[in-house]
């Protein structure tokens, strides 16, 4: 049987939502990068008419040009670190949001975890936040097993439209890359508690402070925060408990982390001893789920290489390992403590941090996808007027890649899956092409 560590290995959070900090840094300014360079292609090519005929720039700078018209001066873009306050800011509006709509704690720390994953490969210059955030409030709601209506859950939020909130909906997924589970350190956080109840020197009225406190800061400071891209849910919890009550999160990695390998001369009994230690450790390595790699419980009980295995799993080495990436961890939620809910609907902190950034946004956003209504209707359109083409002329799309080579337009957004379809004509099937396995986004939506 795997571990709890082999298991989070194989999820795709780990997979595909887990990154260095450098790393989710680069691929920030990749995406505003390239927001820019198609936000400005589209605005050049969609220049506002004025009264007289002539177009108009965005802004108040323009550049006449031979024929008489005038050339668009380009506005100016949001930064990467610009992005990401506005980011955190509507993550806060979307807790207050779920706040407001009563849900639970897991469905509100999915669908923050989803807007967030979702502007990471997507700029906010490319699609609303306000209506993003609607969308995955609605969309966590159904990935933690809720399913409430569309139009009550719209009118919880001042949608009269459904299409609001539906024309959003399957972009989430597609900027998600359809990996839909998120894994939170709530149940960790009830397995520690639990753990510690067994101590006999540790005052049960001790351990239910700790817990609520820990419990009132997994609801809000990680979700706010990147930890989530950076730590395992055990790991955010220990940080957690470590700011609720630091001396039970050591106590609790003391007790788990503790193995400390034989002397040459051991004996028998001294190996015996040792294999009932780490028997009784296993139940405890698997609720503090760290970064290292382990192995099954079923391993030998007798021998080097069980010692060995042990010293890899329980080892102190481990523990001091552990205890840096808590305290790493722990500096993350510090910044962002419960105590700062009110920072993010302060009017003076709107009024000087958020708003010159609506107001640049504004100006930046991308003519062609933020009305996230009118873009579902015309690529419906869109796909419309391919079938209706396929029908009158099967065999006129058939090329090298199969049938259906490409809507028009639609290499602009690219294909979540790569290139187009494969196998014979009466087959529609969609495959990765290999040069989108370099990345494991694929390309832009």
């Amino acid at each position: 049987m795997a571990t709890e560590d082999a298991r989070y290995r194989q999820s795709s959070q780990y997979e595909l939502w887990s990154f260095s900090p450098a790393q989710l840094a680069a691929l920030r300014e990749k995406t505003n990068s390239a927001a820019r360079s198609r936000i400005a292609e589209r605005l050049s090519s969609h220049p506002a008419p004025s009264s007289n005929g002539f177009s108009v720039s965005t802004s108040s700078a323009n550049t006449p040009d031979p024929d008489g018209t005038s050339t668009p001066a380009l506005p100016e873009f949001l930064t990467p670190a610009e992005e990401g306050l506005v980011v955190t800011f509507y993550t806060s509006e979307l807790l207050r949001a779920g706040d407001h709509a009563d849900m639970s704690d897991e469905i509100k720390a999915t669908a923050a975890a989803f807007l967030r994953r979702f502007y990471v490969t997507n700029s906010i210059m490319t699609y609303p936040p306000p209506q993003m955030l609607i969308v995955a409030l609605f969309f966590g709601c159904k990935a933690e097993g809720s399913f409430p209506s569309i139009t009550e859950f719209g009118e919880t939020f001042g949608k009269e439209n459904p299409e609001e909130i539906l024309a959003g909906e399957f972009l989430l997924c597609q900027g998600l890359r359809f990996a839909l589970d998120v894994k939170h350190p709530f149940r960790a956080l009830r397995g520690a508690v639990m753990e510690l109840g067994t101590l006999p020197d540790i005052e049960a009225t001790r351990i239910a402070a700790a817990e609520r406190r820990a419990r009132d800061i997994l609801r809000f400071s990680p979700l706010i925060t990147d930890a989530y891209f950076h730590y395992t849910p055990s790991q955010i919890m220990l940080a957690a408990l470590s700011l609720a009550d630091r001396g039970l999160a050591e106590r609790l990695i003391q007790q788990t982390f503790h193995y400390v390998p034989p002397q040459p001369d051991g004996g028998a009994d001294d190996t015996a001893l040792l294999d009932a230690a780490a028997a009784t450790t296993t139940t405890t390595t698997t609720t503090t789920t760290t970064t290292t790699t382990t192995t099954t419980r079923h391993t030998p009980r007798s021998g080097g290489s069980s010692q060995e295995d042990r010293a890899a799993i329980i080892g102190s080495h481990i523990r001091d390992k552990v205890l840096g990436t808590v305290e790493a961890c722990r500096d993350m939620l510090s910044k962002e403590l419960p105590e700062r809910r009110g920072h993010w609907t302060n009017k003076a902190v709107i009024k000087a941090q958020i708003q010159p950034i609506r107001k640049k946004l504004n100006k930046c956003r991308d003519p062609e996808r933020w009305n996230l209504v009118e873009l579902q209707r015309a690529r419906r359109e869109q796909a419309s007027r391919k079938a209706d083409s396929e029908d009158d002329e099967p065999e006129a799309n058939e090329g090298p890649t199969g049938r259906g080579g490409g809507i028009p337009g639609a290499g602009a957004d690219g294909d979540v899956f790569g290139g187009g379809g494969g196998g014979g004509p009466g087959k529609r099937r969609t495959v990765v092409e290999k040069k989108g396995l370099d990345d494991p986004f694929g390309p832009a939506l």
